[in-house]
């Protein structure tokens, strides 16, 4: 078998009892996490401490390796003398075969480093279409953007959620190992919903930043008055002067209600009342809650830039519009047989193409072929889920 380190500070928001935000890619890796221990995989996560936050049930048997502490030592100057000896020493106890990371950033140049050290595989995934062209310039400086595409280059595998990515990682980087996966879809029991409900509102799901365009929510909001719209979300760490000006605004319009921060549990019945999700951003790769929203039947709202390898449009999964007036158009025009078929092709789709232990499967089998690491086959022995990385750290220093 092969050991895997997950390496996401936000994945423990996910795992806590008490939910933070945690974002898309978060939910995502844990998509892989779950397909991949259900392989016979052994998974480890680094990410930040849940400090005494106890843990859901079904992640306490996964083994949690602390991230750093993030208020120790001075900045800058700490990667260097903190953060890097750290990283380094946790993933050495560890001995992982591959590292994954969900997020690429300038820090990925530093743990390629780490890896290729330590003879570590680093997979990198790519989280957002403007993350390889000058689209992530808005927001980033040249420097970052160097260190982000050198990262590229010492990647051992780069996994690409569309075509779009994966042209783009092969034209810049031809020899490159690349590979365009779908991303794993995986629900627990107590995330299954009824199948009896009365379709009430059309749903909107995000954090409020910039990328998710709540002046665009705003203006579809204002025009379609007889539509009922239920916005779920929470302001992110980085929420710009737009957005917060936008989001005034929407809680003025009558036809406009705010569910607040949801749960895991509670995202899958939000979407399941809705009549259509509806997505406004400018950019993503692959969005998460289109998964979630299409495994319970609820069609997708979304415009020409966020459609990704255009499944939506081209499997019948919701609306995909050029402007306002255009979705107002289209919105106008939709039979209750075609939203039935809109529904029904929702469901097939997820099932049919987004399985988590499918997809794992289907990772596991690009992997064995390229690194010649044949999962179940590797005399490994599993370190037991109580063995702490702090205990496996002292054997090291006493060898």
């Amino acid at each position: 078998m092969a050991r895997f380190l997950f390496y996401d500070d936000k994945l423990i928001n996910l795992m806590m009892q008490a939910e933070k935000p945690c974002g898309g890619s978060a939910v995502q890796t844990y998509g892989w996490i779950r397909g991949l221990m259900e392989e016979g995989q052994e998974v480890y996560i680094m990410t930040d401490s849940p400090g005494a936050n106890p843990l859901k049930e079904e992640c306490r048997n996964i083994p949690v390796v602390p991230m750093y502490d993030r208020n120790k030592g001075v900045r800058w100057l700490r990667w260097l003398y903190y953060r890097l000896p750290y990283i380094w020493k946790q993933m050495k106890a560890v001995k992982p075969d591959y590292l994954y990371v969900s997020i690429p950033g300038w820090t990925s140049l530093l743990l390629c480093i780490i890896c290729r050290r330590l003879n570590i595989k680093f997979i990198q995934r790519i989280s957002n279409d403007n993350q390889l062209d000058n689209r992530f310039r808005k927001d980033h400086s040249l420097i970052h953007q160097l260190l982000l595409f050198w990262g590229f280059g010492l990647s051992h595998h780069i996994l690409c959620q569309n075509n779009f990515q994966l042209m783009t990682i092969r034209k810049k980087f031809p020899v490159k190992s690349a590979i365009k996966m779908t991303n794993p879809f995986y629900l627990n029991d107590q995330e299954l919903v009824v199948t009896n409900r009365t379709r009430r509102y059309i749903a909107w799901l995000g954090i409020y930043r910039y990328q998710k365009n709540l002046k665009l929510l705003y203006q579809i909001a204002s025009l379609m008055k007889k539509e009922q719209f239920l916005i779920a979300g929470k302001e992110g760490a980085n929420c710009d002067e737009e957005s917060l000006c936008y989001l005034e605004k929407l809680k003025q319009l009558p036809n406009v209600q705010f569910a607040g921060f949801l749960h895991r549990t509670q995202v899958l019945p939000f979407l399941a009342n809705a009549r259509f999700l509806l997505n406004t951003s400018h950019h993503e790769g692959f969005s998460n809650t289109f998964l979630e929203a299409l495994s319970v039947g609820t069609p997708v709202i979304s415009g020409v830039n966020v459609n990704p390898d255009s499944i939506i449009s081209k499997n019948d999964l919701g609306i995909i519009y050029d402007d306002v007036f255009d979705l107002c158009r289209q919105y106008a025009a939709l039979t209750p047989e075609l939203y039935q078929l809109m529904s029904a092709n929702a469901r097939d789709y997820v099932s049919l193409n987004h399985n988590y232990r499918l997809v794992s499967r289907k990772l596991l089998r690009y992997l064995s072929v390229t690194d010649k690491i044949i999962p179940g086959k590797n005399d490994r022995t599993q370190l037991p889920i109580n063995y702490t990385i702090k205990e496996k750290l002292k054997e090291h220093e006493t060898e």
